[in-house]
């Protein structure tokens, strides 16, 4: 699934000068998050991290594909138990196709498929616990003209049924009963932005609120929110009259 979805990308990038009315962004997004996670017989971690978002977005008319995400990053809690610190491990990948409601932009709305992998260790005991979900995501966004090149941008994903097993091991690697869950997350952010050129800059704010719990028992599996204070550049080839 990720090598079609890498492929198409590099594809749409290859035609784009052969499209009207068509651009390519590529960028980077740093920031700054802090947040809570919660997982199952684990104590709240606290924690502040770096994080880092790879960008590609493809533009044809009334079109956008919008490709995101990034590889394995860990946070690590402040406190400690008998086996250290707790820690939470998560890669992601995003992968969007909008449509335009208003022109240029100013409303947007589509969907498209989120892939997580994500991983937790124990410090009280000594377990981990591993999921990997591919799930269905809506999105809705607005790019508001401001200034001259300046804007602002709106964005809001959803995802209503987050479905995924999690597989436990105990501290001896002995694998534990399978854990079905079920669950929602949304991500949400606003960005203030400026353009020179060829290059966009952006400053913004985001948060995220995701959590699932066991189908069996209805018990908490895993929780986290937070949010993140972000910078972010891209680049664009192509036509400059789009946003």
């Amino acid at each position: 699934m990720r090598m079609a979805i890498l492929v198409f990308a590099l594809c749409a990038l290859g035609i784009t000068p052969a499209l009207a009315d068509s651009s390519t962004d590529v960028g980077a997004l740093v920031g700054v998050a802090a947040g809570q996670h919660i997982s199952t017989g684990q104590p709240a971690t606290n924690g502040i991290a770096p994080a880092a978002l790879l960008e590609f977005t493809e533009r044809v008319d009334g079109f956008r594909l919008h490709l995101e995400g990034f590889p394995s990053i860990t946070a690590s809690g402040i406190s400690s138990g008998p086996f250290g610190h707790s820690s939470a491990t998560i890669s992601l990948l995003d992968a969007i196709l909008e449509a335009d409601v208003l022109p240029k932009s100013l409303l947007r709305v589509g969907g498209g498929v989120q892939m997580i992998n994500l991983s937790n260790f124990n410090a009280n005991d000594g377990s981990t616990n591993s999921t990997h979900l591919s799930v269905p995501i809506f999105a809705i966004g607005s790019t508001l003209p401001l200034l001259r090149d300046h804007f602002a941008e709106l964005t809001l994903y959803t995802l209503p049924n987050v479905r995924a097993n999690l597989n436990v091991f105990n501290n001896a690697g002995v694998a534990q009963p399978t854990i079905p869950e079920q669950g929602a997350e949304v991500y949400y952010s606003a960005a203030y932005g400026w353009r020179h050129g060829a290059m966009s800059y952006l400053l913004g704010l985001s948060g995220l609120s995701y959590h699932t719990r066991n189908t069996n028992d209805g018990s908490l599996v895993d929780r986290n929110a937070g949010g993140a204070l972000t910078f972010e550049l891209r680049y664009r080839f192509g036509s400059m009259s789009r946003p």
